[in-house]
């Protein structure tokens, strides 16, 4: 059952990773639309695999971290300053886009496609802190176990989730529009929100 949990946390946390329209969603949008479904499921296969490692590394400096109960207060401290941040940058990021982000185009080779989606979801380094900052965020409510296979389950889970939300921008791009303004800002407001919450929540906790 524990794994089980493990799992769906990885899933939910990868799946909201996600949601903001970001290089990786909109170009895997953007293939869909100008070639494909399949050639973006492709892509957006590469780009999930690199997820694995991303979140693999996330949860090995968590658990370093959260060894000693006063780094883990720290931690969890550094966590509420940078939710807050983040909730921040999304406010600002709703309030000043004038547009969509830079959609890269994609050659049609499969292969390419796979390789490009790797090497896009690798110059995207916001997962890590993003995976550290979740699994301390669990961990301090002892939700999460650094151990196998618990701690695999919610890495697969992130996984999971990330290609599952990039399923959704392929599928959906021509109902919601993968390059609407108003989509993109009223994300990045929800995503504002909950980020500022849940710094509220772990503030309230540690005090």
């Amino acid at each position: 059952m524990s794994s089980l949990f493990h799992l769906i946390f990885g899933l939910i946390v990868g799946f909201v990773g996600v949601i903001p329209p970001g290089l990786l969603n909109l170009t895997a949008a953007k293939i869909s639309v100008n070639q494909s479904r399949r050639s973006a499921i492709i892509f957006a296969a590469g780009a999930s695999t690199v997820v694995i490692a991303q979140v693999y590394v996330g949860v090995f400096f968590s658990k370093l971290l959260t060894q000693n109960q006063e780094i883990l207060i720290m931690v969890e401290r550094f966590a509420i300053a940078a939710f807050i941040g983040l909730a921040i940058f999304f406010f600002i990021r709703a309030r000043l886009d004038s547009g969509s982000p830079e959609v890269k185009d994609i050659t049609s080779s499969d292969a390419k496609l796979y390789a490009q989606g790797i090497i896009l979801s690798v110059l995207n380094i916001f997962p890590i802190p993003f995976y550290i900052g979740f699994s301390s965020f669990l961990a301090g409510k002892g939700l999460f176990v650094f151990e196998y296979p618990t701690a695999h389950m919610f890495i697969i889970g992130a996984a999971s989730g990330t290609f599952i939300m990039l399923l959704a921008y392929i599928k959906y791009v021509k109902k919601f529009g993968f390059d609407s303004h108003t989509f993109a800002r009223k994300i990045n407001y929800l995503l504002a929100g909950l980020l500022l919450s849940i710094a509220i929540f772990t503030l309230i906790r540690i005090y």
